[in-house]
């Protein structure tokens, strides 16, 4: 079987695969400071959780976007399970082209995402990525990675906002409405819908760049569920897309 772990900047979230299947899940908050001795302690916690057979785990792939977390996860993987995870990066096969002016700046979760996408024979294909950061890729026909656009996430923009001395705390938790009434509903409004309408503008240009008004549309991410609403009704949501991915290039990548 198989153990992929995606490191975010606010969490790690692991999953145990079966071919295709997904069997276990679960996520810890992502420590800098956390040796691979805890990391290795705290993964056997929650695989034992789950009733997961360690010793029946004999490959592991990792895609992070947190660079000062990955060699002590690596190290973890290595300790428990004996062996050496596959780290997603530049050289690895992910069964998709990539058309960007340095593709080796493709971030390892944006790779996963489309690899999970083109690997179910979704193509093209337009992707948005809901986490402490929001990604809106694009996926051509051609099985491309076009490009993609980057913006705040909703709760790092309601922290930017909170910073603001006349402006109270205040978290993405309620449905709002455009028009707030109040200086909370404003806020979240102002951060909640106004991030769906940046989504939808940036769903909107890329299907014309593919000279289509019905690409799909695959969401996932933390703050996708919040976020659904606000967007198109056939949006797909795939919260396990990342690891999805993830398990797809490692299954490329071993065959």
């Amino acid at each position: 079987m198989l153990f992929a772990v995606d490191i975010g900047n606010t969490d790690i979230k692991c999953a145990v695969f079966n071919g295709i299947d997904l069997y276990h899940k679960f996520r810890i908050g992502t420590g800098v400071r956390r040796t691979c001795h805890e990391y290795a302690l705290t993964f056997s916690s929650m695989l034992s959780m789950s009733g997961c057979d360690i010793t029946a785990i004999d490959s592991a792939v990792i895609g992070s976007v947190a660079p000062s977390v990955t060699g002590e996860v690596s190290e973890a993987i290595l300790l428990l399970f004996g062996v050496e995870p596959l780290i997603v990066g530049p050289g690895v096969k992910t069964g998709f082209s990539i058309k960007l002016d340095d593709p080796s700046q493709l971030g390892a979760d944006l790779a996963a995402n489309a690899a999970a996408v083109t690997d179910g024979g979704f193509a093209p294909a337009i992707i948005v990525d809901m986490g402490t950061a929001c990604t809106v890729s694009l996926i051509n026909e051609r099985k491309e990675f076009c490009g993609c656009a980057i913006m705040p996430g909703v709760q790092m923009s309601l922290d930017a906002l909170n910073g603001a001395e006349l402006l109270p705390t205040v978290c993405a938790d309620k449905r709002v409405e455009t028009l707030g009434k109040n200086t909370v509903n404003a806020m979240l409004g102002g951060v909640i819908r106004g991030s769906a309408m940046a989504i939808t503008g940036f769903i909107d240009s890329f299907s014309k760049k593919c000279n289509k008004h019905d690409v799909p549309v695959v969401v996932t991410g933390g703050f996708a569920p919040l976020m659904l609403p606000y967007l198109k009704d056939d949006c797909a949501h795939r919260p396990n897309l990342t690891l999805e991915g993830l398990a797809a290039i490692c299954r490329r990548n071993t065959k």
